[in-house]
Parts: structure tokens; C-alpha cells; sequence
């Protein structure tokens, strides 16, 4: 290890990767396969709050470029780069506090879930297993609780940053409360490095689980219909719709599938609701047992894997998660349903996919908004809608790759005239223009401020951050 490093590594307790080490190939990857091209000088494992601020004053000292990393899930690769991966993985604790819970910026959705499990309380959480808190809830948060609890920002009373300088600060409503609230919602990678967050839990409700499926020819009124569904009241829990094909060979089909937060027989009677409005038979219809919320929740994002194997491949003896292929992508908010053309012309764009491995997805999102002031905008959003188009040949041509970008921005094109903004959570590369306004949209102006005054060097930077 070069002295440089080795005079970082003697200040901190957690540890530095380097190109050469037996652990670098892991350690410097991502969820997606598409960014396993970048080589980061460095991934620095940070254990506690001071190591992060031990590991930015090195980085600025030596103008090396900081890339702040907690669960590795950027869609577009903005966690890592040619300087140093600030990784926050391991500052993952969680601990039940008297009315609140502490979260590890590093502690993943299926942890969490885990280690709060039979204290009758719970947080909300991402809607993959692996996503950890830091960009979460720093994004705003949406996930499987959402229509019932809200995001997962509204709740987040107070937070450990790192600050550009390498102070550590707590913000709260009583201390710093411009960043606290800008870290509500803001976006990461833009403020600082929160090590902890202090939430307020939702008290764990009984769930249940359910899934129905209908043959593809009818998913322009499935649509439609579950918008309606969702729209219409009544307490039916999260839920999203998904046109996926996951296989050359695989038929597609559409599905409706969520939690509800009550007894199955309340889930039934909204499911023939939903049948009647969709005005056809579905292929399938499941609906689970009134179970435990981190037990329906753990099926959500792992179906039958234990905790221990549905981490990312590589990162415990027991680990077999998935990492995702090289995608491309395009997401908007939606305040309104979308109109039967417009669900016509969305289904068009899916059918056009240059790669068989796509889907067409749309989340349920609203829920209470009763929260704190937070720099979180789209409480007028409805719906999260987006495509995802991916290619596992890694082989494949550069004529198949730039066919598969060109898909993805004739999406968002198709996605544009709809949107009343962007989720920071979801971003996306083929917001050219305006990307700043599209996330942000009224909190932009005040959230400069907060940039200028915490990190006026600009230390905290990538494509889609903030500039003071």
C-alpha cells in the first residue's frame, strides 16, 4: 500500500481496499454490473463517524475525489468513481431507542427489518433488500409502507453528518435545522455523510400479502383500473403494478401485487373490486395469511430466502443475492392517472424494447403527509412511473447497447408529458435538462443555500449533485 494510504490507514479503525487486494474486485462494485469498469484508487471501509471525517480530510488534502457509497444501488453508478469510495456499509447498527430507532446510514432494509422484529415496532424501508438507509431515506424514501405510513424522510428527527470540513454535527430541529431538513428529502451524496439517522418507528401492524395476475393483452385496462383502485379510498395497503418479461421465452403478464395492512378477507372484497374495474378475469390470484409485518415484509423482498443469503453474492459465507445487469432506465412522478391513450401509447413504447429483459412499472405512492418541513417536494405525486430495459450479455455489441440508450430516452420521452417531477431515488440519465428542477422543483433555491453554506468547496460532487 502506498505510504499515503498507509498514513490514512493508521488513523482510522475501519479499512482502506486497494487495487491488488485480495478484496477489491468485491469491494469495488456496485448492485449493477454495468459500472464494474470503474477502478476507485481506493474504497475506504469507514466503521465510525470520525473515520469518515479522517478519510475526507485525507481525500481533500490530496485532491482526490470523494464518492460517498452506503448500499451500492445508484442506478447511475454515482457512488463510485476514479477516487475514493467512501463506504459507510459497515456503520450499520440499529438500536430501539425510548420513541425513536437509531438506523446506521449502512444498515440494509432486510437488517433492519430483522433486528426489529417481536419489538412490535418498524421502519419504512426500501422496496429491494440491500438498499441501505443512507441514500434512502436521505432521498425521501419511498417503499412498501408508504401508502400506509408515509416516506421514510417525514420520519427521520434527527441525523449524524460528516461535514465537508470533517466536523461532526447533529442535526435536529434545535441544531442545524436547515441541513436536518435538507437531508430530508434533499438527495445524497450532496450535504455530507450521514453516519446515523434517528427515526421515529411505526408501530409493526399484522399484514398480508397478495398478488394477482392478467394476461398481457389486457394490461392497458389493468392499468387504468388499479389507478382507479388506488385512488378511490380505502385502506388497501402498497401495491404496484409490473409488466416484466424476464426471459426469452417467458410469456409477459401483468401483475398487481402489494401488502394490506388488515385481516385477508378485507384484501379479498378490494381484489373483486379491482377484477370488476379491470372488466376481466385474472390468470391468478393469491392471497397470503395474516402474518407478522417484518414476516410479510421479509417475503416481499426475499421470498424464501434466510437474511443471511439474500444479501449480495460476495459479502458473507452465506450470501447468494442477485447484482442487476447493465440497465438503462426512465422514471417520473405522476400526479394524476394516466388516461386510457396514455396507457396505450406507455404499453406501445414497452413493446418497442430492443432487449427482451425489460418492464413497465408503476408504484402506488401518497400515503400521509402530515410529516415535518422537509426539502422533499412531490406531495402532489400519485404514482412512480418507469421503465427498466437491461442486457445480461455483457459481450453484446456496442450497436445493441446504444439501441438499448436510445430506447430508454424515447421512454422518457413518453413519460415527460405526464410528470409533475422526478424522484431523486430513481434517477435517471436521460434527464439532460432541468434534472435540478425535476428533483427538487420548489426546494431547489433553499436547498442551494444549504449546499453553499455546508460544503461551499464543493467537496460532496457528482453528475446529478448539487452546486453551491
Amino acid at each position: 500500500m502506498p505510504v499515503q494510504w498507509n498514513a490514512l490507514a493508521r488513523r482510522l479503525r475501519g479499512e482502506i481496499v486497494r487495487p491488488g487486494d485480495e478484496r477489491y474486485e468485491f469491494a469495488r462494485r456496485l448492485q449493477n454490473l454495468e459500472y464494474d469498469a470503474i477502478n476507485p484508487a481506493a474504497v475506504v471501509y469507514c466503521e465510525t463517524a470520525q473515520d469518515v471525517g479522517a478519510s475526507i480530510e485525507f481525500a481533500r488534502s490530496g485532491g482526490i475525489d470523494v464518492h460517498v457509497r452506503s448500499g451500492g444501488h445508484s442506478l447511475n453508478g454515482l457512488s463510485t468513481g476514479a477516487g475514493m469510495v467512501l463506504d459507510v456499509s459497515r456503520i450499520n447498527g440499529v438500536a430501539v431507542r425510548e420513541g425513536t430507532v437509531a438506523l446506521g446510514a449502512g444498515t440494509q432494509s432486510l437488517d433492519a427489518l430483522d433486528v426489529l422484529a417481536g419489538t412490535g415496532k418498524q421502519i419504512i424501508t426500501g422496496t429491494f433488500p440491500t438498499v441501505a438507509a443512507g441514500g434512502f431515506l436521505s432521498g425521501g424514501g419511498i417503499g412498501w409502507q408508504t401508502r400506509g405510513f408515509g416516506i421514510g424522510s417525514d420520519r427521520v428527527r434527527s441525523a449524524t453528518v460528516v461535514l465537508a470540513d470533517g466536523r461532526i454535527a447533529t442535526c435536529s430541529a434545535e441544531s442545524e435545522p436547515d441541513l436536518l431538513w435538507a437531508l430530508r428529502g434533499g438527495g445524497g451524496g450532496n450535504f455530507g455523510v450521514v453516519t446515523e439517522f434517528e427515526v421515529a418507528p411505526i408501530d409493526a401492524p399484522l399484514l398480508v400479502g397478495y398478488e394477482i395476475t392478467w394476461d398481457v393483452d389486457v394490461a392497458a385496462d389493468v392499468l387504468t383500473s388499479w389507478q382507479t383502485w388506488c385512488t378511490a379510498g380505502g385502506d388497501f395497503g402498497s401495491s404496484l403494478v409490473v409488466l416484466p418479461r424476464f426471459g426469452p421465452d417467458a410469456p409477459p403478464a401483468v401483475k398487481v401485487w402489494g401488502v394490506h395492512y388488515g385481516a385477508p378477507h378485507g384484501i379479498e372484497r378490494a381484489l373483486d373490486d379491482l377484477v370488476e374495474l379491470a372488466g376481466t378475469r385474472p390468470l391468478r390470484r393469491w392471497v397470503g395469511d395474516q402474518l407478522p409485518y417484518s414476516t410479510v415484509m421479509h417475503e416481499r423482498l426475499c421470498g424464501e430466502a434466510t437474511v443471511a443469503q439474500c444479501h449480495r453474492t460476495g459479502s458473507g459465507p452465506e450470501a447468494k443475492g442477485h447484482r442487476h445487469p447493465h440497465t438503462r432506465q426512465a422514471y417520473r412522478l405522476l400526479a394524476d392517472p394516466v388516461t386510457p391513450e396514455q396507457a396505450g401509447r406507455s404499453l406501445a413504447m414497452w413493446e418497442t424494447s430492443p432487449s427482451w429483459e425489460r418492464y413497465l412499472l408503476c408504484i402506488a405512492v401518497g400515503g400521509p403527509t402530515g410529516g415535518p418541513e422537509s426539502a422533499y417536494p412531490h406531495r402532489d405525486a400519485r404514482f412512480l412511473m418507469g421503465y427498466q430495459i437491461a442486457v445480461r450479455d455483457q459481450g453484446a455489441s456496442a450497436e445493441h447497447f446504444a439501441d438499448v440508450t436510445t430506447w430508454a430516452d424515447g421512454a422518457d420521452e413518453v413519460l415527460d408529458p405526464m410528470a409533475c417531477g422526478s424522484y431523486i431515488n430513481f434517477p435517471s440519465s436521460r434527464i439532460r435538462k432541468g434534472w435540478a428542477r425535476a428533483y427538487h422543483r420548489d426546494a431547489l433555491p433553499r436547498l442551494l443555500e444549504v449546499k453553499a453554506k455546508y460544503d461551499p468547496d464543493d467537496v460532496f460532487r457528482h453528475a446529478q449533485s448539487l452546486r453551491p
